[in-house]
């Protein structure tokens, strides 16, 4: 270690070693031509024989230097410098190349930041994104599959009693409703959710806290709100708002926390500006029933997180929702003769991406950006084939060159490093522009 923090002080001083080591072998060849001429030999055969005592200067510069230094350092670096000079004398071929190039670059790198977004990266704040999902229910009707990502309050209680590979359950629904009083009245996004679907985050509140189990309970949870962080800020000014009413709908609703700053739940675009119990929202919908959305199967519009328990595999998952799922349609089918059979229906229940466009069944948003994608990718394909012809052309026009430097003793490794090089400058320059 000490040896190559040595070497890296001596390559920044490199000049003046370099320049140390000229005066020392200078030195030494006048000593050597003084003892020469003290025995009578001629001031030309002094320095003959001084030249032929001391060996190939060159050679013993190249053996101290890379005693100092790293020989491929200082080759990098006068590769770079050869390149620059010739991307410098030759502006037309540079633009060319950086210019194809950050086209080519340019479309994918835009492409993958939203592919990103819409199917890659994984929410803010989600603990152990690896064994957490988004449970997808597939049916068969008239031959045709369909996929859904909604169900019923009833049928997320009957996955929750009948399954055993899953460690925790959440249910979420996102709508927009009327929050304030009088010309105070906004219309904003608001999340309804179960009091477990914080559990899934590493966010603890930033004032406060999340609403208990004990307070989302059935036929009617606690009329009690948690704030998202941006909104307090934007409506509250970040005051203490703590005990404080809200209207929300017809229903007002306790303040009891605000979300930890930068937190958005399962949300693609704008985060929820209020979170309250989903008991509390569905119960406040019930009519004339208000047991209905818990022991019915006729209101599809809730959805499912689900985490995996450690050293259940994905399809030993998968399974066991099934499993669990069979079971509730037969439930329904009890209560509704309506409901087709099991063995017709085919339901399966399937732990799957927590992105809906990555899900089993892509909408037409996601089956537009992967096709757009493949798109991006063949430009990028042609813009490489465009800059490896004009480097071709290049080289041809450099044989002369190429056959002097090895006619000199220029190594072919020598030589292959440096036209690598050459190919790394503009390279680099055009994924520059191409990010940019």
């Amino acid at each position: 270690m000490r040896e190559a923090l040595n070497r890296l002080l001596d390559w920044f001083r490199r000049d003046r070693l370099d320049a140390e080591l000229v005066e020392e072998l200078r030195f030494h060849r006048e000593q050597l031509e003084r003892d020469a001429r003290h025995v009578g030999a001629t001031p030309d055969g002094a320095a003959h024989a001084a030249r032929v005592r001391l060996g190939n200067a060159t050679i013993t510069r190249e053996a101290a230097r890379e005693r100092w230094s790293w020989p491929w350092l200082d080759h990098l670096r006068q590769d770079m410098r050869h390149a620059l000079r010739g991307l410098r004398r030759s502006p037309a071929f540079t633009a060319s190349v950086v210019i194809t190039l950050a086209l080519g670059i340019g479309a994918n790198a835009a492409m993958f930041g939203l592919l990103d977004r819409l199917m890659l990266r994984p929410y803010p704040f989600l603990r152990d994104p690896d064994h957490v999902h988004r449970v997808y229910g597939q049916s068969t009707n008239r031959g045709m599959v369909r996929t859904q990502s909604h169900f019923e309050y009833t049928t997320y209680l009957d996955l929750q009693r009948w399954s055993s590979s899953m460690s925790d359950f959440a249910a979420f629904f996102q709508t927009n409703r009327a929050i304030g009083v009088g010309d105070a009245t906004n219309e904003r996004p608001i999340a309804a959710v179960s009091a477990s679907f914080f559990g899934f985050f590493d966010a603890p509140p930033a004032v406060g806290r999340y609403f208990a189990a004990s307070e989302d309970q059935t036929p009617q949870g606690e009329a009690v709100a948690v704030l998202d962080h941006a909104y307090w800020q934007a409506e509250y000014g970040g005051r203490n708002v703590i005990g404080e009413r809200v209207l929300i709908g017809n229903l007002e609703h306790t303040i009891i926390g605000v979300a930890s700053r930068g937190f958005r739940g399962i949300n693609e675009d704008r985060p929820p500006a209020i979170y309250v119990p989903i008991t509390t929202f569905a119960g406040s919908q019930r009519g004339e029933d208000g047991t209905a959305y818990f022991t019915r199967y006729n209101w599809t519009w809730m959805e499912m997180l689900v985490r995996r328990k450690p050293g259940v595999s994905l399809e030993t998952a998968r399974r066991d929702l099934t499993g669990a799922f069979i079971r509730s349609w037969n439930a329904a089918r009890a209560l509704d003769d309506e409901t087709p059979p099991v063995d017709v229906a085919k339901p399966v229940a399937i732990a799957g991406p927590l992105k809906v466009a990555a899900g089993p069944d892509p909408d037409l948003e996601a089956r537009t950006m992967r096709w757009v994608s493949g798109v991006a990718v063949i430009v990028l394909l042609i813009a490489c084939a465009n800059v490896v012809n004009l480097f071709v052309g290049r080289a041809l026009r450099r044989r002369r060159e190429v056959a002097l430097r090895l006619a000199l003793g220029v190594s072919r490794g020598r030589l292959a490093a440096q036209a690598l090089t050459e190919s790394l400058v503009p390279a680099l320059l055009g994924c520059g522009a191409g990010v940019l």
